[in-house]
């Protein structure tokens, strides 16, 4: 990934996020429920999604399907990443170095 900084505006409805992400909108409605994923609500409370929210999609695609981590799990590592950032520390490359992080578009 290169050094751009990823951008937190909402541009993509549910289903165009779902497809960029490779998913079925209805898993991004339960990485909602399960507290892993919020994205923006409109003021008519539609989802939209930014290109930061889909690198963290596909984040939680590797963590679920190549490491084989539950959603109570990532919820935690996720939990545990921010507060690391916070310490300008980077949890997520220490423990996965074979993640590589790629633009979403």
């Amino acid at each position: 990934m290169t050094g751009r900084k990823i951008s937190n505006k909402p541009l993509f409805s549910i289903s165009v996020a779902a497809d960029l992400a490779g998913l079925h909108p209805r898993t991004l409605m339960l990485y909602e429920s399960k507290g892993v994923l919020t994205p923006y609500r409109t003021g008519t409370n539609r989802r939209l999604y930014s290109p930061k929210n889909i690198m963290e999609i596909k984040f939680i695609q590797f963590l679920t399907q190549e490491k084989g981590i539950n959603l109570a799990g990532v919820k935690t590592l996720l939990k545990a990443f921010n507060l690391c950032r916070k310490q300008n520390f980077n949890l997520k490359k220490e423990l996965f170095p074979d993640y590589k992080e790629e633009s979403p578009l």
